[in-house]
């Protein structure tokens, strides 16, 4: 298999799995000596640096070993990857509200790492530090093989310079960097989002109320799904109807719902996009006399546990903060061994889960 001089994976490290290749396939057996750098360069056409490069991280990740003076040979031992989950932007409070879902998603990400014999940790870093300087020290300090990101605001192709520039593999979870291709694990928000607008729709509701941040890209796409959901089905989009959402939190989805019926026309149903919110508008409902779903339908987004114990239970959309943890620790430990090349997008489905809070199924 020859090196493709246009492909965007660098050469390095597209020399570094094919050689892993042949170490894996059984083609270089333990103990067997590689041909010298040399003989390397010309067999692939590349460079001394390129080569040296690629048998460095082979080294690094025990897969070869180096003796000064005789070559390199292939050992009879496999190092454990070692990865972390980095944790970024979230500070203490929205650390312990969240803690069932990262509990979840830690619990994903160990299982893998676990069944396949990876060391594994994680580490929050503290919010005031700029995610550019953290990955960077991270480079730096060339522990960790490879990394789980998952971040609270937008994450940008600054934020991950470091990394791209170290070609250290990472992949992020629950957030992707428009126009650029990157190794990410999403759920698919757009159509979530829109089913979850067609449920309401089809139950007779006119003037849906949408509840959600749209300061990240999760929720813009929620949001382009609500709209494409209303555009299809002939109805207006009311800005009145998609207040200002500053967080995730219950009190944000009480006070917006409060506010949506001072309006002169409130709206007949809900899209929290977040099971928060939803909380927060079972509470407002209940404050203003409001009853859930003969006044007022609700669905929600993402199936925390609370969704079904409420009263009515909670409509919602369900996703799996387990299988993201799991998913992207899989994609990280295949893109180091060297079994897939990046940039890979792997997005998740998010079924509804209907309940009864809009009405009869």
């Amino acid at each position: 298999m020859p090196i493709d001089r246009a492909a965007p994976v660098p050469l390095y490290r597209q020399l570094k799995s094919l050689l892993l290749h042949q170490i894996e396939s059984g083609e270089l057996r333990p103990g067997d000596m590689l041909p010298s750098l040399r003989q390397l360069c010309r067999e692939y056409g590349v460079s001394l640096i390129t080569v040296r490069r690629a048998l460095q991280e082979l080294v690094s990740e025990g897969r070869l070993q180096s003796q000064q003076g005789i070559g390199t040979f292939v050992t009879d031992r496999v190092r454990h990857a070692r990865i972390a989950l980095v944790i970024l932007g979230f500070y203490e409070q929205e650390w312990r509200r969240n803690s069932s879902i990262f509990g979840d998603l830690i619990g994903g990400a160990a299982t893998v790492a676990w069944e396949r014999e990876a060391l594994f940790s994680v580490t929050r870093v503290d919010p005031g530090r700029r995610p550019a300087d953290v990955l960077a020290s991270i480079v730096d300090e060339r522990f960790f093989d490879g990394l789980l990101i998952r971040v609270l605001p937008d994450i940008t192709e600054e934020d991950l310079a470091p990394l791209l520039a170290a070609a250290m593999p990472f992949v992020v979870i629950k957030r992707y960097v428009p126009g650029l291709g990157i190794n990410c694990v999403v759920n698919d928000d757009v159509t979530a989002a829109y089913r979850a607008t067609v449920h309401l729709i089809q139950h007779g509701y006119r003037r849906i109320a949408f509840l959600c941040p749209l300061n990240v890209i999760v929720g813009r796409d929620r949001h382009e799904g609500y709209r494409r959901a209303l555009a299809e089905r002939g109805l207006p989009y009311d800005p009145r109807l998609v207040p200002t959402i500053k967080d995730w939190f219950e009190e944000e989805g009480e006070g917006a719902l409060k506010a949506l019926f001072d309006l002169a026309e409130p709206p007949q149903a809900v899209f929290a996009a977040g099971d928060p919110l939803a909380v927060g508008v079972y509470r407002a409902a209940a404050a203003l006399g409001l009853r859930i779903p003969a006044d007022l339908a609700v669905v929600g987004y993402d199936d925390i546990p609370a969704a079904a114990a409420l009263q009515p239970p909670l409509s919602t959309v369900r996703t799996s903060y387990h299988d993201l943890g799991a998913r992207a620790t899989g994609l990280l430990l295949d893109l180091i061994a060297g079994k897939v090349n990046g940039p890979v997008r792997l997005v998740l489905d998010a079924p509804l889960i209907v309940r009864s809070s809009c009405g009869p199924h």
